[in-house]
């Protein structure tokens, strides 16, 4: 079973959880596209790294909505993910991770971010999902949070390359931006040099990635730790 609970202390049945039954349609991969001559009509090409300075013992998944869309519906959202590293040892998810995909036009604001959630995290929610282990079935939580109205957007326009930046989740179970830097940039962005620039990325106020990023574990609600 899995639960989405309400961040904040003493939550449980009855304050706030919310059942598989009421979950969100899954979100749309994004697709990764390796030259700009792969780009489809209709769509433009995104460059974005997703990162992660705590360990991830499972893939984190950060969500944009297409403005106009609705999150119940699985064509307006678009999903970024990251993973460790199968050959790493410790974190590998602190170094960038940068790709290129083709999105269909419009503007994307981030919405939600979650790492093993069963659905995309309202504002205000995380992910509490159900583990075994030697003694039975016990509740863990995982780093998760929805973004209200007021939080990163890019924009993409057909034909052209956006570089939407970076988003990083944080131990304050936050996702942050900052800019990709030009050496790692241009590992993807020589492929896709033809194509025109799009618009800069809006960053609201608080969103900036505040102090760096290091390697770090997080401690899920039965004390155990990854």
């Amino acid at each position: 079973m899995f639960l989405l609970a309400l961040a904040i202390p003493g939550a449980g049945p009855g304050s706030g959880e919310v059942s598989a039954q009421s979950e969100a349609a899954p979100a749309v991969e994004a697709q990764q596209v390796k030259r700009a001559s792969a780009i489809d009509p209709g769509f433009g090409g995104v460059i974005i790294s997703i990162r992660s300075e705590l360990y991830l013992e499972e893939p984190l998944d950060v969500y944009f909505l297409r403005e106009g869309g609705k999150i119940a519906n699985p064509s307006d959202v678009f999903r970024f993910g990251r993973k460790q590293s199968f050959f790493a040892f410790g974190n590998s998810t602190v170094k960038y991770q940068v790709r290129a995909y083709q999105l269909p036009v419009g503007t994307y604001r981030m919405v939600a971010h979650g790492i093993d959630c069963p659905k995309i995290p309202a504002q205000d929610e995380r992910c509490l999902i159900d583990r075994r282990g030697l003694t039975g079935t016990v509740e863990v939580s995982r780093p998760s949070r929805g973004y209200d109205a007021i939080a990163p957007t890019f924009e993409v326009r057909e034909g052209t390359l956006t570089n939407a930046g970076d988003f990083a989740l944080t131990a304050r179970n936050t996702v942050e931006w900052s800019a990709i830097p030009p050496m790692e940039l241009s590992k993807v962005g020589r492929r896709f040099r033809d194509l025109p620039s799009g618009p800069e990325p809006v960053i609201p106020e608080g969103f900036a990635l505040k102090f760096g990023l290091f390697p770090r574990s997080f401690e899920d609600d039965r004390g155990r730790r990854y």
